[in-house]
């Protein structure tokens, strides 16, 4: 599953920079096609990239693994602008189909833009639509995220239409006070309007069966699909029975997938939620549609997940969840009824070629004239880190192993497990007996938190860093109380959001009177706050006012620390500034150090140089150095 492989790649950031490849891209010519479609000149939100001058010369390109992953993402980027900005519809004038259009999109941009056009075409005649160009796109939707639940229309429109129905009065009159389709789509998307009402408005529309606008939910195409949507199921077929048809299109979707959407509303990914007569109300629907001939656009589900294969993806069972719904209700999801969308033809790929041309012309025309060749040196780029540099990933959360053996096998696993451990410790944060303790603290209530701290000890670390990270200057006033723990330990002040004290709650904190030499529960002083995250002018304030280095022989010192998140982690801005402050300390130079510089030697050659340049101490090569073999699993 796309979903499935997209939250694997996420979740090993380091891999993700080494394996990356390009996507398929035929050659880039430099020269504009001819019969290029027509390009809207007026000015968008998203404004085209300047088209770069013939006499301007490119900045040389030396691949690294940011720098690939930068340029893919703005080439990307640039290619998917073109299909922003292009008119396709008079293709369909010569010859070629809706489908084709959309094959192309999915081919030369991604699924989801295909959907968004042919969603669009196919409410090209909706009456908000038509209101506007009488009105100058007065009557404007707010709901224009392709996954979102907010309510149709404007917020004045929205409240007009509400007043109405509250008030049970039904627009009667001329544009733009006419009432119209989506105007009864709001009301059926609000829970606090029953059925009666809504069927009132649905009855005065000039055509119940008339389309949504185009800015509407990605794939809803009419009051109907709204109501399934919303899990009005008496509604719905209420709507049929006045006419309003069932519309379901393969690549976007209909009804029977609005109805599996409510479906996963009430159960969850996993199958195991909702009242048990909810769930077989909404399965009697699902049957009740599929009765009537809808179908379902699923994804391949060899992999055992039941999932939309919309650009919605609206509804996600996991496997366990579709064995749950089988074991809970006796229904079987995999054997609904599937759409099967259309397939290439050779118009199909005449379009494509012909719109490939464009594409590549218009990419070329922006800034990427040397596309090809940047790509090719990625790809020898990461051919080359690969070949090189095969770490084992390694999850030592659980591991029971000395600090001083994980710190023979990688120093940073002693580093790994210590916040994995330490993010366990922080959860009590999350829990609402620990918020009151927090909101006392806030509000100067020391008395309460001593009382509660007496109770839960365990808490004190907790309460302690956060007070300091969040309000430095209460120092004196928590030292009076007795409320700063002895035990202190500043993986606390990094917690994947706050990420390390900064600068100014540093200078605070000193002239709040703590001590900025205070060493934490395993010997490390505040420079393991600025490093961890990477975060030059707090570690220059922090070398400024002498804050002492450390080196322990069971875990990483500074300059370690600083060098993995450059060479593994790939975090190389301001590298070299924040290695020579830590240089400045003259730590000793360990076998560790000289093989992250191996690394950082392969995978960001100039930040190497620089850094050799100022330090040849840390010069590193085959010879003296060797490639780290595991690291930690992220």
């Amino acid at each position: 599953m796309l979903v499935v492989i997209g939250a694997v790649l996420l979740a090993s950031g380091l891999w993700f920079y080494v394996t990356l490849e390009p996507v398929d891209n035929p050659a880039i010519p430099t020269d504009s096609a001819s019969g290029q479609v027509a390009i809207n000149s007026l000015p968008k939100k998203n404004a085209l990239p300047a088209t770069r001058a013939d006499n301007t010369p490119e900045e040389t390109f030396i691949p690294t693994a940011n720098r690939c992953v930068q340029f893919r993402y703005d080439l990307n980027r640039t290619k998917s602008i073109f299909f922003e900005q292009a008119d396709l519809t008079p293709y369909l004038d010569k010859g070629y189909s809706v489908d084709d259009i959309t094959l192309a999109i999915i081919s030369l941009d991604n699924p989801l833009r295909a959907a968004k056009w042919r969603d669009t075409y196919r409410k090209r005649f909706s009456p908000i639509n038509l209101a506007n160009k009488i009105y100058g796109g007065q009557i404007k939707s707010d709901n224009k995220g392709w996954i979102s639940r907010s309510p149709f229309m404007s917020d004045a429109r929205t409240r007009w239409v509400l007043q109405k129905a509250r008030t049970g009065e039904v627009p009667a009159g001329t544009l733009p006070d006419a009432l119209l389709p989506d105007d009864v789509a709001t009301l059926i998307l609000n829970q606090s309007i029953g059925n009666d009402t809504i069927k009132q408005f649905a009855l005065a529309l000039d055509d119940i069966n008339a389309s949504l606008g185009d800015e509407q939910a990605l794939g809803i195409l009419n009051i109907l699909d709204a109501a399934i949507w919303a899990g009005r199921n008496d509604l719905a077929r209420w709507l049929m029975i006045q006419g309003v048809s069932l519309q379901s299109d393969p690549f976007i979707g209909g009804p029977l997938d609005f109805a599996l959407d409510r479906l996963h509303q009430l159960v969850g990914m996993k199958g195991s939620g909702g009242k048990p007569e909810d769930v077989i109300r909404q399965l009697a629907f699902i049957d009740y549609l599929i009765g009537l001939g809808q179908q379902a656009t699923v994804a391949p589900t060899e992999d055992g997940y039941f999932v939309n294969n919309t650009g919605r993806s609206s509804y996600f069972f996991k496997p366990e969840g579709a064995s749950s719904i089988l074991e809970r209700f006796g229904y079987n999801l995999f054997a609904i009824p599937k759409t099967i969308p259309p397939t290439k033809t050779a118009k199909t790929t005449q379009l494509m070629e012909e719109l490939s041309a464009q594409q590549q012309a218009y990419v070329s025309d922006n800034g990427y004239a040397t596309a090809n060749e940047k790509q090719a040196q990625c790809k020898d780029y990461r051919a080359n880190v690969k070949h090189h540099w095969k770490p084992k990933f390694i999850d030592v959360g659980d591991s029971e192993e000395t600090d001083k053996a994980l710190f023979n096998r990688a120093p940073e696993l002693v580093s790994c497990r210590r916040s994995y451990r330490n993010f366990k410790d922080k959860n009590v944060g999350r829990t609402s007996e620990f918020r009151p303790v927090m909101t006392s603290g806030i509000n100067g209530d020391y008395s309460s938190v001593a009382s509660a701290l007496n109770t839960a000890p365990e808490w004190l670390p907790l309460f302690t860093h956060r007070m300091l990270e969040r309000w430095p200057k209460r120092y004196p006033e928590l030292v009076n109380m007795g409320l700063i723990s002895d035990d202190l330990n500043y993986l606390f002040f990094d917690d994947g959001i706050t990420r390390g004290l900064t600068a100014s709650t540093l200078h605070k904190l000193n002239e709040s009177g703590f001590d900025l030499h205070t060493l934490d529960r395993y010997g490390r002083s505040l420079l393991f706050t600025a490093i961890q995250a990477m975060n030059l002018e707090a570690l220059t304030f922090l070398v400024e006012q002498n804050v002492p280095y450390y080196q322990p022989d069971d875990a990483p010192d500074p300059l370690y620390q600083a060098l993995y998140f450059v060479a593994t982690r790939g975090q190389a801005q301001n590298a070299y500034e924040i290695v020579s402050h830590l240089m400045s300390y003259q730590p000793t130079i360990t076998q560790a150090h000289l093989n992250q510089m191996l690394l950082l030697k392969l995978r960001f050659r100039q930040t190497y140089d620089n850094i050799v340049d100022a330090f040849p101490a840390l010069a590193s090569d085959e010879d003296n150095a060797v490639y780290p073999t595991e690291t930690c699993a992220l």
